[in-house]
């Protein structure tokens, strides 16, 4: 460790924890939300009926195949709302934290920890999700989390509310970016705490 990383360190230690709000949910992830709640109980409705018309359930009585379907189709589609509505909870980013140079990105359950040190720079970019393929993780749920591609950003790791506030911060072999309330005010707390630089 050279001195102007140790220095860098010391001074990012001596600073109090800022702790950042997650930019409020944009349009598109709310729509996301929206249409997940509509289309997955519909999904999983949809063969039920299908299925009720080609099978036994055709020679039961008709008040008995009609209760019978209504009850199956009931039970999918709620079995089918809780199972989204807990992804949704469980996709909540709480709030970010820098604390010296480690970001904290909290979720419901868990937290989600980078060490900046390295970090070469930090910057706004609200393309940093366009045309991206999902690896793996949440594609808009309540936010985007987890782990993406593109061939404009290559593999990185993503906890976006908004996509027209995502800060980018890159490493020589890593990338993550994230959606502060403030844009601003984190980067400059960033930039301080590990000399990282703006980009323009």
């Amino acid at each position: 460790m050279n001195t102007n990383t140790e220095l860098l360190r010391t001074a990012a230690l001596k600073r109090a924890d800022a702790n950042f709000a997650p930019a409020p949910r944009s349009s598109m992830i709310k729509v996301v939300t929206w249409l997940s709640c509509v289309i997955v109980p519909a999904v999983v409705i949809a063969p039920i009926v299908m299925s009720a018309s080609h099978s036994k359930l055709a020679s039961l009585p008709s008040g008995s195949m009609r209760t019978l379907v209504f009850a199956t189709m009931s039970l999918g589609a709620l079995i089918a709302l809780i199972g989204l509505v807990a992804g949704w909870f469980c996709s909540r980013i709480t709030s970010l934290k820098l604390s010296g140079q480690t970001l904290s990105i909290n979720l419901t359950f868990w937290s989600a920890r980078f060490d900046l040190a390295g970090l070469r720079s930090v910057d706004v970019d609200a393309k940093a999700l366009k045309g991206t393929l999902r690896t793996f993780g949440n594609g808009g749920l309540g936010a985007y989390h987890g782990y993406f591609y593109s061939k404009r950003m290559g593999k990185f790791r993503a906890y976006v509310t908004d996509t027209s506030r995502a800060v980018v911060l890159r490493w020589e072999n890593k990338c993550v970016v994230v959606s502060p309330g403030d844009t601003e005010y984190f980067i400059e707390e960033v930039c301080k705490r590990t000399g990282a630089r703006k980009q323009n």
